[in-house]
């Protein structure tokens, strides 16, 4: 299969841009509380290293943003779920999760382009890495897999 540079590109440097956007909302989440409100009391809240989703249909506001300074709120370090008998509920899950997720498939993408240019300019196969220093021609399939060269 021919390797898509766009693409891996893209992954590349927006899971780079994606993962440092992660870790600033991450270490300012410390010093802010933040809601974002929705119609029908749905909202997005972010709290001191974690982020929920909810509901809160009686004690909604009115849709938009609200924030608050924190002072001395210790970090979210798990995944929690928050309900009562109103029919509120909250799913809170920790900024630490998006971001080692975030980091795994940049670094996944990173480490593939770097294998692909190192496959090229070492004239390898792009697929299994078989040396194709002596064939004939450089249109020729690998003896070892089959692949053409891109």
């Amino acid at each position: 299969m021919k390797p898509h540079p766009r693409i891996r590109k893209t992954i590349k440097w927006g899971g780079a841009a994606m993962t440092v956007l992660l870790v600033g909302v991450w270490i300012g989440s410390g010093w802010w509380r933040i809601f974002l409100w929705g119609p029908g009391g749905t909202t997005l809240r972010f709290w001191p290293g974690a982020f929920g989703l909810g509901r809160l249909p009686l004690r909604a506001p009115p849709p938009g943003v609200q924030y608050e300074r924190l002072v001395d709120m210790p970090y979210q370090w798990w995944f929690a779920w928050y309900t009562d008998h109103a029919g509120s509920f909250t799913i809170s899950i920790p900024l630490w999760f998006p971001f080692l997720l975030c980091l795994g498939v940049t670094a996944i993408a990173w480490r593939r382009d770097a294998l692909i240019r190192r496959r090229a300019l070492l004239n390898l196969c792009p697929k299994c890495g078989y040396d194709r220093t002596g064939l004939a021609s450089k249109d020729a399939k690998c003896p070892e897999c089959g692949a053409s060269p891109s």
